[in-house]
């Protein structure tokens, strides 16, 4: 039996995490050297509006206690701010701060300049093939088996 894992899963983990790291390294070269993978896992589910820590919790699949401390990490670094939900006086909405706004403005061009990298290196055609191929996986794993 060989340790060194043959498979698929295998190229697509390290696909993504040197994006994930191309990406993260490019962030935190703007100055948002602080942010994890854990925490942009949280800011990504916080839209213009805000969300309550509930809604939060639902979207990541996680305890209402875990998404707190993530939240009050982020809230300490000045990423969100959480204030009384305007529709439910027992709840509370997270909000993007202004620095939260900007590492999100931010993300954008990063994840658009990582984008037009790829697309150089495989050219339009190849990529939209790898795109298909990729969401294709995606498709049959999650679906329903009969």
């Amino acid at each position: 039996m060989t340790l060194t894992p043959d498979h698929i899963g295998v190229d697509l983990w390290r696909a993504f995490r040197a994006y994930e790291t191309a990406m993260f390294d490019r962030v935190a070269a703007l100055g948002f050297d602080d942010i994890t993978v854990a925490d942009s896992e949280v800011l990504v589910e916080i839209g213009a509006e805000g969300r309550s820590l509930v809604q939060i919790a639902q979207a990541r699949r996680v305890s209402k206690q875990a998404i707190q401390g993530q939240v009050r990490s982020l809230v300490d670094r000045g990423y969100l701010a959480v204030h009384p939900d305007p529709n439910d006086a027992r709840a509370k909405r997270v909000m993007h701060t202004d620095k939260g706004m900007r590492l999100v403005t931010e993300l954008v061009g990063v994840k658009r300049a990582l984008h037009a990298e790829v697309l150089y290196m495989f050219g339009a055609e190849q990529l939209e093939m790898l795109r298909a191929s990729l969401s294709s996986i995606a498709d049959r794993l999650t679906s329903p088996k009969p």
